[in-house]
């Protein structure tokens, strides 16, 4: 469990840097090699600070890394937003604002090294959490953080509906768990911003079949990959919608668990590991894939995943 705000951090007048006090004594129980290692974090700002001052700003130091492109970091971040899939950018940006926000910078780095869960990044999201998704927070029922930034966002489909381009204005959002959409597929289907997921997650909206129906012929979810539909009240009407539609052609995963019918592939039994022992296609996906042809979200595949589950960012 993490320590109450006031156990946050405490001063090392030694090093000039401030570090959490579980921290210190892991240090004192470590070598020199991992010392060095663990004082990254709460040692940037020192760092930086003085070498801001003998090297120039972040971005200064950008420009003469990357020469010929963009350096500030106000340019960066727009780069970002338009083409969140390229993770270099974001190192470019850490860089830019390693001199003014060195704690964002540090957990822009760490996610990027895979660092998600270690001591380090806990505290480190713990301390910058509450900015982290300003300007847009109040909008925002949850937000998670992949490759550095705020990539999972969970919002009502009002929200969405009415303030949707403000979000997206800010984070490159590319998961979105929509909460409170049943009535609202129509106006959800027209939100432009959807055109930049890959994944959509509407689970325990009772959307039904004609929800689904709606949702499909919406022309901004070309590029969903994942599509979260569990317990939405889908039937063999909406599988045969989903089945027959081509205008979703990046589509590799369904979420289909707790509906009326089965369609997907099911795992059955249970190894220790949580894998299950065999595989089978329901009758309603084999009649889906003999009349529409083999389909990626129907592929058997999935069904040996952990739990049968896939989550969005591994599709």
């Amino acid at each position: 469990m993490l320590p109450g705000s006031a156990d946050l951090e405490q001063v090392r007048p030694d090093r000039g840097h401030r570090v959490h006090p579980g921290v210190l004594r892991d240090l004192r129980q470590r070598g020199p090699g991992q010392i060095q290692h663990r004082r990254r974090v709460g040692h940037r700002a020192a760092q930086t600070v003085e070498g801001g001052a003998r090297n120039g700003t972040g971005s200064d130091r950008v420009a003469r890394r990357y020469p010929g492109v963009m350096a500030t970091p106000a340019d960066l971040y727009a780069a970002i937003l338009a083409d969140p899939d390229d993770l270099d950018l974001r190192r470019r940006y850490a860089d830019a604002i390693e001199t003014t926000d060195p704690e964002r910078a540090d957990l822009i780095r760490l996610d990027l090294e895979g660092a998600d869960g270690t001591r380090e990044m806990l505290f480190l999201h713990r301390r910058i959490h509450p900015r982290l998704a300003d300007p847009v927070a109040h909008l925002l029922v949850d937000w998670r953080i992949r490759n550095g930034l705020i990539e999972s966002v969970t919002m009502t489909a009002r929200t969405l509906i009415d303030h949707g381009d403000e979000v997206w204005a800010h984070h490159p959002v590319r998961h979105l768990v929509l909460t409170e959409a049943a009535g609202l597929m129509t106006d959800v289907a027209q939100v432009a911003c959807l055109d930049r997921l890959v994944a959509l997650d509407l689970r325990g909206n009772p959307i039904g079949d004609d929800g689904l129906a709606t949702l499909v012929d919406s022309p901004h979810l070309r590029r969903i990959r994942w599509l979260g539909l569990a317990r939405c009240g889908i039937g063999p009407a909406g599988a045969e919608t989903l089945a027959a539609t081509r205008n979703l052609p990046a589509l590799r995963y369904v979420d289909l668990r707790r509906n009326p019918v089965e369609v997907t592939a099911q795992g059955h039994g249970q190894h220790i590991d949580g894998s299950p022992v065999w595989v089978e296609m329901p009758p309603l996906g084999q009649e889906l894939i003999a009349r529409y042809g083999p389909l990626p979200w129907l592929d058997i595949q999935w069904g040996w995943k952990l739990y049968s589950i896939a989550l969005w960012d591994e599709v």
